[in-house]
Formats: C-alpha cells, structure tokens, sequence
C-alpha cells in the first residue's frame, strides 16, 4: 500500500499507473520454524502499472527483485522472502497483525489500512 500520495494517471491505451512513491509491503519469511504471523515490513519506493486486472511493479530490497502487488505487494497478503531479505523488515506490531488478520481484505487492505498506513509512516520515516 503506498503510504504517502502517489501520482496516478493512464496511459495513452487507458492502463493505470501509480507512483513513484512510498509503499508499505509486507514480509513474511519462508522459514516455518518461525510461526505463521512472523510478518515484518519494508518501506520501498514502488511505481504500478496495469497488468491485466492487477497493479503490479517492482522494489529491490537485500539485493534482490521484489514482485509487487496489490495491496501490500501480494494483494493483501505477505511476501514470502528469503532471510536476507526477511532480515531487512521492521516487526509488525502484533495489534497490527490482529487486525490484518481480521480486517476482511479480500485481495487487498482491509479494515486495518489506516492504522497500517499511519503505522508505517511514523516507523519509516523520511531520512533528511
């Protein structure tokens, strides 16, 4: 989810796009031993473009390409990385887990997106 303003336009063909701008995605790492809700999070700069009926981009984080969508980068659910790149997100808070996990978001955000959003905008800040 972008969590400041993202410009958003359409193309010469009626595609949409969105961004550059900051947008919050969502980690959770492929190691099992871990838990189910061992999310953490990453703030990257992200431009969308259509794609069919989906939004999607791209973000580098640990070196690596991230494929973004939706909400989140996979339409309202966590990314499932590698540790180098899990060991690059902030933990979620687990009130903001609880309320993902009952926000109701159906490909997308739910009712926790205000309290995600301001959530990130407070822990990741902008570096002057």
């Amino acid at each position: 989810m972008f969590i400041e303003n993202a410009h958003r336009s359409y193309d010469d063909d009626g595609a949409q796009k969105a961004g550059p701008a900051r947008f919050l995605i969502l980690l959770q790492s492929k190691d099992r031993s871990l838990g189910p809700n061992n999310f953490r999070a990453v703030v990257r700069k992200v431009k969308l473009s259509q794609c069919g009926h989906f939004m999607m981009g791209r973000a580098r984080v640990a070196n690596q390409t991230l494929i973004i969508s939706g909400s989140y980068g996979g339409d309202g659910l966590p990314k499932t990385v590698d540790e180098d790149v899990y060991a690059k997100g902030v933990d979620v808070p687990r009130e903001l887990y609880d309320a993902w996990n009952k926000g109701e978001g159906w490909n997308g955000a739910g009712t926790e997106a205000k309290a995600m959003q301001k959530w990130a905008v407070k822990t990741f800040r902008r570096k002057s």
